[in-house]
């Protein structure tokens, strides 16, 4: 223990007054068995549901976050699966033949479907809907376009048979 002696003059009176601020042995001894309680490990119970929740966030938000993460992630793969089976513009499309009721028309089904609704028995068979696409979907089509007029729109007419499916686009300018 150092002397009185060694503290320089200056600290002196700092020194006296954390000495006296220096709780006694018996209060010393009580503080660490309050401590050592606490720190006890508790054994383990099952929750109730009278049990208060934690200071975080309710149990109701945890279960709607890992929930609506699922959900997330399910729809990704789904969407990369039908990605993956079907990728956008691997079917290539054919203009319709001049001559009939599908003039100028660009089937977006299959040739056969396409045929199939105009030939329909329906009085019917199919609607005529005009309609503005984006001029980037003329590349979706397999027809040229300017990529400096990408943000403009095209007047078009589509072909839709009665459940709102489209069968085939006319670009009219």
């Amino acid at each position: 223990m150092t002397s009185p002696d060694d503290t320089p003059g200056w600290l002196r009176p700092a020194r006296a007054e954390f000495a006296r601020l220096q709780p006694d042995a018996a209060r010393e001894a009580a503080l660490l068995a309050e401590l050592t309680r606490q720190l006890k490990p508790r054994p383990a119970r099952t929750a109730t549901v009278q049990d208060e929740e934690p200071a975080g966030e309710p149990r109701w938000f945890r279960r709607l976050a890992w929930g609506s993460g699922a959900l997330g992630a399910a729809a990704a793969v789904l969407l990369s699966t039908l990605l993956l089976l079907d990728p956008p513009g691997s079917q290539t499309a054919h203009a319709a033949p001049a001559d009939g009721p599908g003039s100028g028309f660009i089937p977006v089904v299959p040739e056969a479907e396409f045929r199939a609704a105009l030939a329909g028995d329906r009085p019917t068979p199919v609607w005529l809907q005009p309609a503005e696409l984006p001029r980037e979907r003329l590349a979706w089509l397999g027809l040229p376009f300017d990529a400096s007029r990408a943000d403009e729109t095209v007047r078009a007419e589509l072909l839709v048979n009665p459940s709102g499916q489209v069968l085939a686009v006319r670009i009219l300018n």
